[in-house]
């Protein structure tokens, strides 16, 4: 996807060699499909400039290589630009690795804002488009606007599991947290301390002693019943905390699809609107059951790749993997096989029992 050969490329003197990107945090993306050599994303790199996004790609080679200008490398990071709403990219300079020290640098393309070409309609291009445009930006770049303050607080949604007070919510929701306040609707807020995660399934436990009064806990559905696609579903959270009224909000839609984006099987799509803060809380199915997680929203990273905004293409962790990651850790929880249908406002009511508020402070 990134070429490397077209650029000008020189020997660096050894007195300059350094390792790369040392404080960097590299996501894979897969392989180019033609050799088994691995794509990387730094995460960190991300920097707005304009309407554009700047990035550090990596290719590491399964084997070291030479490259037409004799220089042997086992990875090379180019730094790229993507503009996200044209689906256009150029690749602004190059470095060349070799045992982590640089070897090889390409020469820096001149005004390459007025140099971007289209960008590949492929799954890996498309899967880099998604990360580097949807991941917010780590620092501005230099003629970008101020970054704003980090705020000193997050919220986000979760699922009371049991009368032990165990929260069920998402990993990113509290991660790198200084504190966690856990609140139900009709309750005091509780302290209360991350347990156990999952980054990978993005969940986490969180453990407040007691469930006190804190509300009702949830129901999941057997996993001996997955869910269906068409079949009609309900969302309890607390979207937008601090805009919109303090009580959980529910909204309704069905199952678009068993899987999420490039056949994710852990994942389920769903129409029923959402918004931030509606993270790590349940979906449920027509009878108040859990069936899923509220984890992710994907019009922006869809935008990026389709050049327009779909509406109401949303994600849920299935409630099967909730389950198995409550089990691992020796949270317990009840089940359901109920199939009897209830209304929206019941599915509401029990939902939003069940639910509640979680908030993360940074500082």
């Amino acid at each position: 996807m990134f070429p490397v050969n077209m650029y000008r490329w020189a020997l660096i003197p050894v007195i300059l060699l350094a390792p790369p990107c040392m404080a960097a945090r590299w996501q894979e993306v897969g392989n180019p499909g033609i050799s088994t050599d691995k794509i990387m994303v730094d995460t960190d790199s991300i920097q707005s400039d304009g309407n554009l996004r700047l990035a550090l790609i990596m290719t590491v080679y399964t084997v070291p290589r030479t490259n037409t200008h004799n220089i042997l490398m086992d990875k090379h990071v180019q730094k790229t630009a993507f503009d996200c709403t044209n689906r256009t990219f150029i690749g602004i300079q190059t470095l060349g690795y070799l045992n982590n020290k640089q070897v090889g640098s390409s020469a820096e393309t001149v005004d390459w804002r007025n140099k971007l070409v289209p960008l590949k309609n492929d799954p890996l291009t498309n899967r880099i488009a998604v990360l580097v445009c949807s991941t917010p930006p780590s620092s501005a770049a230099p003629g970008s606007p101020p970054a704003q303050p980090k705020p000193k607080f997050s919220t986000g949604s979760g699922i009371l599991v049991n009368k032990a007070g165990d929260v069920l919510t998402n990993f990113h929701v509290v991660k790198d947290c200084k504190a966690v306040l856990i609140k139900g609707r009709d309750a005091a807020p509780l302290s209360a301390r991350v347990d156990a995660v999952d980054p990978k399934n993005d969940l986490a436990v969180l453990k407040v002693g007691a469930a006190l009064d804190l509300g009702t806990p949830a129901v999941f559905r057997r996993q001996s019943r997955p869910p269906k696609l068409g079949e009609s579903i309900g969302v309890i959270g607390y979207p937008l905390t601090g805009i919109l009224s303090a009580e959980p909000k529910a909204t309704f839609g069905q199952i678009n699809s068993v899987a999420g984006l490039n056949n994710d099987y852990t994942l389920l799509q769903i129409s029923a609107p959402i918004q931030p803060g509606n993270s790590g809380g349940p979906v449920l199915d027509g009878a108040g059951s859990v069936i899923g997680v509220v984890v992710s929203q994907a019009s922006a990273a869809l935008a990026a790749v389709t050049g327009s905004v779909p509406q109401n293409v949303n994600f849920a962790i299935r409630g099967e993997f909730a389950q198995i990651f409550l089990t691992a850790h020796g949270v317990k929880f009840d089940t359901s096989g109920s199939q009897r249908k209830l209304e929206t406002d019941e599915i509401a009511a029990a939902g939003q029992k069940s639910t509640v508020l979680v908030v993360c402070a940074a500082e």
